[in-house]
């Protein structure tokens, strides 16, 4: 009978994992395998966004580069934003979304790779301009009125700060709050695809080993 129990609890342990069940932003159904994404390819096989999303991702990444001069324009400078403002296209993108707070957790291992890039001091990003009050409810790309050359490190005090000024398209009504994700036990993160293979156990570990070791210590207790 106690081997028993232990198998029963034991097979649980592949189940422990955040919520999974909520709907995608972007497009408020599960996420599916999407027909093509070309800016935000990571999420091919399995996506939170269609390519009309995906279309306005590149075109916003363009706007933020599109006035920094010659000697900065690359279309593959800024990697972390361009990974960030495919967050919407993340088929996880539900599990690190607090819906009633408007919230959204990005894990802070990935801003600091963010912050680091020397670009930022080096060539800066174009800023939307606000527009007009009357123009609020327009549904009008936050570029139409203009844009300015800032210095994100002066103008921000940390990444987080900074994201909370570009969120991405389709994101902007949350508020993007970073998670400590080096401590043991910390809350569900987002990061990007590109880095899971490094950050995935740090993104999961905190919750799946606190909730595991609870699971086992039942087993314990059972077995004793």
């Amino acid at each position: 009978m106690a081997r028993c129990r232990l198998a029963a609890l034991l097979a649980l342990l592949p189940l422990v994992r955040s919520d999974a069940d909520g709907n995608c932003t972007l497009t408020s159904r599960p996420p599916r395998k999407a027909r093509y994404l070309k800016f935000c390819q990571d999420y091919n096989v399995q996506a939170c966004c269609i390519p009309g999303h995906d279309l306005e991702n590149q075109v916003q990444f363009e706007n933020l580069i599109g006035g920094l001069g010659p000697g900065c324009k690359n279309p593959m400078m800024y990697p972390e934003i361009r990974f960030f403002y495919c967050m919407g296209c993340d088929p996880d993108q539900p599990k690190f979304t607090q819906e009633n707070t408007s919230t959204i957790y990005v894990c802070q291992s990935f801003l600091n790779k963010l912050w680091r890039d020397p670009a930022y001091d080096e060539c800066g990003v174009m800023a939307s301009n606000d527009c007009p009050s009357s123009w609020t409810n327009e549904d009008m790309d936050p570029f139409m009125c203009g844009d300015t050359l800032v210095l994100p490190k002066n103008e921000y005090a940390n990444a987080e700060e900074f994201i909370n000024q570009f969120p991405p398209p389709g994101l902007e009504q949350y508020n993007f709050v970073a998670v400590d994700d080096s401590e043991p036990g910390h809350r569900d993160c987002w990061i990007a695809k590109a880095y899971q293979s490094s950050g995935a156990a740090s993104r999961w570990g905190g919750s799946l080993t606190a909730v595991a070791l609870v699971v086992l210590g039942v087993a314990v207790q059972w077995l004793s």
